[in-house]
């Protein structure tokens, strides 16, 4: 049986995330400039509606393929495996085309009646057959992901994001002459685009794969428990519908804060003007920074649905527990520098990126559901991967009520204000983490938790790098270096101390290095020769 692992590919997933964003937000800057802020207007309205409609029909069903493809790729049953895969693709092909057909139908009338912007029509029905190609895109990506190969995932993600860049750029250029509503729906067009060459990726690698990989030893059919399309699809249904609401709970989150926390903020006191202010500060700058780290537990939570759902399969707990484990210590030491670096430097940071320090405070009070959400993500992952969908989503709206109802109480507190809306946060976040852990722990048992792995050297580590963070910024301020490059110097160094810490008291270890492709072997071999690692 093809076995890969899970760290290896949260790792390909993160790196794909990482170009993505990238290619995403370089993009934006030279696009504003061809077609103006009315243009970025006319092609910021659609991407609302596209992606709460893919939400509700696409989320979740790639987690649900990917575990019932890896339980069957576990008992080589490969009439299992074509079956889930024809019946998912059939399923969200139909609901991806039902909802692309919906949406160009009543573009006009959503843009007249809710836009209130009769141009915005064309981005409507320029984006709208993005959602049938993303649907069909979907249901491939779980299928690797069943195999616990992630590559084909991350391709795909990546060449999708260079055609819709390219189509952004080629439309800007030459329709702008014929208005500047073309032009943005012809940028728009760029997530079908996209879409469309991605999906034709990953048809070109199935075929492929299926090519080397026929004649391989899978069971016959007759030799095992045979199952109805009917007993697939509800097994789809059960597993998606969960992970699809819980989906839209984020979003409805944000929604909410749209409203709640101007309000609230002008119940204690400030003007409209300053509580829009800051609301910008909290959802825009602050928000924005607070979501980058989310790349890699995104990625590491879903490579644990297969790994887990292959494991327990094949009825070792133990492998689970091990898994788990492994997970909890890889997103604490990414999630958890990250929430304090970003305590001890939210202003310098909100300085440096939006010229605006007064952003820092609600980054420094949001900073800690950095950790909370990494624990979340990675826990749900597991969770998913052991067939109880429905147990994070309660978390999560469990969570999004308590921050719901502390958001209304604190951020109406004079003495907090917007630090209030950002505490209510990390509390509500952090209650739907613990209670996610909880509920893990009662399923495969207390052995996961190691006190050196999980908090020990986690702790010792961090303190180490805030420390030298702190006093390296301080310092070099002090010399007069200028306070962005002093920023970006304080993150450098603390990156590298954290790491040669966690190198030195046994954190990371040489064969945990030399995993990471083409840089992983020689820096292994670097840090062996200076005795500063061991196996």
């Amino acid at each position: 049986m093809e076995q890969k692992s899970f760290f290896k590919g949260a790792l390909i997933l993160s790196l794909a995330g990482i170009i993505s964003k990238v290619l995403g937000a370089v993009y934006r800057i030279p696009f504003a400039r061809l077609v103006g802020d009315e243009g970025v207007g006319l092609y910021q309205m659609a991407y609302p509606f596209y992606t709460m409609i893919l939400a509700v029909s696409t989320a979740g069903i790639p987690l649900a393929i990917s575990k019932l493809v890896a339980e069957r790729h576990y008992k080589s049953d490969q009439v299992g495996i074509k079956r889930v895969f024809r019946l998912s693709m059939a399923l969200l092909v139909i609901t991806g085309a039902l909802a692309s057909i919906g949406l160009f139908t009543t573009a006009d009338y959503i843009a007249q009646n809710i836009l209130r912007e009769p141009r915005a029509a064309l981005s409507l029905k320029a984006i709208a057959p993005a959602i049938l190609f993303t649907s069909a895109m979907s249901s491939f990506r779980g299928y690797f992901q069943g195999f616990q190969t992630m590559t084909p995932t991350a391709l795909s993600q990546v060449f999708e994001q260079l055609v819709r860049v390219a189509t952004v750029f080629f439309a800007a250029f030459y329709l702008l002459p014929l208005g500047v509503e073309y032009a943005a729906a012809g940028a728009t067009f760029g997530a079908a685009s996209g879409g469309l060459a991605g999906l034709l990726l990953l048809v070109i690698i199935y075929f492929w794969r299926t090519y080397k990989f026929r004649g391989s030893n899978y069971a016959q059919p007759q030799l095992l428990e045979r199952e109805t399309n009917r007993d697939i699809m509800k097994q789809i249904i059960f597993l998606a519908v969960p992970i699809s609401i819980g989906g839209l709970v984020l979003p409805l989150m944000q929604t909410m804060d749209t409203f709640l926390v101007p309000l609230r903020l002008q119940s204690a006191g400030f003007t409209t003007a300053e509580a829009t202010g800051l609301y910008g500060q909290l959802s825009g700058m602050a928000g924005a920074i607070i979501n980058l780290p989310f790349i890699i537990t995104t990625a590491l939570a879903a490579s644990l649905v297969p790994a887990v759902a292959d494991s327990l399969a094949s009825g070792r707990v133990s492998a689970v527990r091990g898994q788990f484990s492994s997970a909890m210590f890889l997103a604490l030491i990414i999630v958890l520098p990250a929430s304090v670096g970003l305590f001890i430097l939210a202003e310098p940071i909100c300085q440096l990126l939006y010229n605006e320090p007064a952003a820092g405070i609600p980054l420094a009070w949001l900073a800690p559901t950095v950790l909370a959400i990494g624990l979340y993500q990675t826990s749900t992952g597991t969770l998913q991967g052991l067939g109880r969908p429905t147990i994070p989503v309660i978390s999560l709206l469990l969570g999004a009520l308590t921050k719901g109802v502390l958001t209304f109480i604190l951020t109406a507190i004079p003495t907090l204000g917007i630090k209030g809306a950002a505490l209510a946060t990390v509390l509500g976040f952090l209650l739907a983490a613990l209670r996610n852990l909880y509920m893990v722990t009662k399923i495969i048992g207390s052995k996961w938790f190691r006190f050196k792995d999980h908090f020990l050297k986690p702790i010792v580590s961090v303190s180490v790098m805030g420390i030298v963070v702190l006093m390296s910024f301080r310092k070099m301020l002090a010399l007069g270096i200028r306070e962005e490059v002093s920023t970006l110097l304080a993150i450098s160094l603390g990156g590298g101390v954290y790491f040669l810490v966690l190198v030195l008291i046994g954190g990371i270890k040489i064969q945990d290095i030399r995993k990471f492709p083409k840089i992983g072997p020689k820096l292994a071999q670097i840090l062996e020769k200076l005795k500063i690692a061991r196996d």
